[in-house]
């Protein structure tokens, strides 16, 4: 291992994490009994098994072959998201195209969200877009060619442009724009190119939403959602006398009402039975955590030396964070109602797999030793000591994926 020392993962990261799974656990038992039983907790805790295994192995997935590979995946990804409508598996539930079904176990569907892995797809394939000619180029802002921000641009698009059209879920593709722009401006974009970005797209946004009835239904709902308590309302005039009802210390848990006329009360909207049932503490402690695993993302992309894990990492801590706040605001009425569930605790297989298969690539780069050694034999390829065996990465130190 030469002068390289050996790091260890970032123990308050896994913690948190741990802790956020399992008061998403408790949460979705709570929510969902009275309507599923046992079912919603039981699949959820299989979920909770994969996404454990999925951690493990982001943690040992070589960079390298992640670098190399994201290309493809990123087509087979882009090719399921298509799938959910216009093949034989795919699921339509109120009026949505989001789900494949993969499998029928007695009474239970197992289904699979392919754009939930979309979005750490999105990120993996713009850091290696952006991150200059290889895996260990410096971190430095990206100006040199206009093709890689040409394609990075047109992979928001075809990613965020697949959510709407195809699946017609608009909150799913202002995460996709929000992740590729603040990873464009990490990358170097201008200040002004990136306002100019934002406000084409907001133009788009609002066009989307005019072309879609319920979409402006939901925007008139949002601004009286008493007025529209028994239709368009319906979810938000809940979900905020549910919130109010919890007042600072909860109505104990298991008590809450609000999950009784919530449908689905264990996805979306499953902040509203913490801060009923917990109140302000409960609550407020849950965005503690949420805000403590960010601060951990975004100190590990602040330590990175090179520009694809710095990118890779900021593009994950970017993605949980606007899920956090959008489903935030979404449950308090702060924006128009819209799908996206809260990280970790939701009830969902594929986002629960997917956000612990990105910590798992977080934990790689936070303890990753070896991504040294990468730097060395490619500073050595530069300089042409092609036979300078300290700074080599041998085919095991590879297959193991240490780098």
């Amino acid at each position: 291992m030469g002068n390289t020392q050996r790091a260890k993962d970032d123990r308050l990261l896994a913690w948190t994490v741990l802790v956020l799974v399992t008061v998403g656990l408790i949460v979705v038992y709570d929510a969902s009994f009275p309507v599923s039983g046992f079912w919603q907790i039981i699949k959820q805790s299989g979920w909770a098994v994969v996404g454990l295994l999925a951690y493990m192995v982001g943690r040992r997935l070589s960079l390298i072959a992640l670098y190399r590979g994201i290309p493809w995946i990123a087509l087979l990804t882009l090719l399921l998201m298509l799938a959910t409508r216009y093949s034989p598996w795919g699921v339509q539930r109120n009026g949505a195209f989001r789900w494949l079904k993969i499998a029928q176990i007695g009474p239970v569907e197992i289904t699979l969200q392919p754009a939930e892995f979309g979005k750490i797809v999105l990120v993996v394939l713009l850091a290696r877009l952006l991150c200059h000619k290889n895996l260990v180029s410096a971190c430095k802002p990206f100006k040199e060619y206009r093709l890689p921000w040409v394609l990075a641009f047109l992979s928001i698009l075809a990613a965020a442009g697949v959510v709407v059209g195809v699946q017609r879920d608009l909150g799913t593709a202002l995460v996709f724009v929000g992740i590729g722009v603040a990873m464009l401006f990490t990358a170097g974009l201008p200040f002004r190119s990136v306002m100019m970005l934002t406000a084409m797209l907001a133009i788009a946004g609002v066009a989307l939403i005019f072309h879609e009835p319920y979409r402006w239904q939901r925007v008139v709902a949002f601004t009286q959602p008493f007025a529209y308590m028994n239709t368009s309302g319906y979810q938000l005039a809940h979900s905020l006398m549910g919130i109010g009802s919890g007042g600072i210390w909860g109505t104990g848990f298991g008590l809450g009402r609000a999950k009784e006329f919530l449908p689905a009360a264990e996805t979306d909207f499953v902040f509203t039975t913490i801060a009923e049932e917990t109140g302000v503490l409960g609550s407020t402690a849950v965005i503690v955590l949420l805000a403590l695993v960010l601060w951990r993302i975004l100190l590990i992309a602040y330590r990175t030396e090179a520009m694809f894990p710095l990118l890779l990492v900021g593009g994950i801590g970017t993605m949980i964070a606007l899920q956090s706040l959008l489903n935030l605001y979404v449950v308090t009425g702060s924006v128009p109602t819209t799908g996206v569930p809260l990280p970790f605790i939701s009830y969902g297989g594929s986002s629960l797999v997917s956000l612990l298969f990105s910590i798992g690539l977080v934990q790689k780069v936070s303890c990753n030793p070896m991504m040294e050694r990468v730097k060395e034999a490619s500073y050595a390829r530069v300089a042409g000591r092609r036979g300078d065996r300290g700074a080599s990465v041998s085919r095991r130190e590879y297959r193991r994926g240490v780098a």
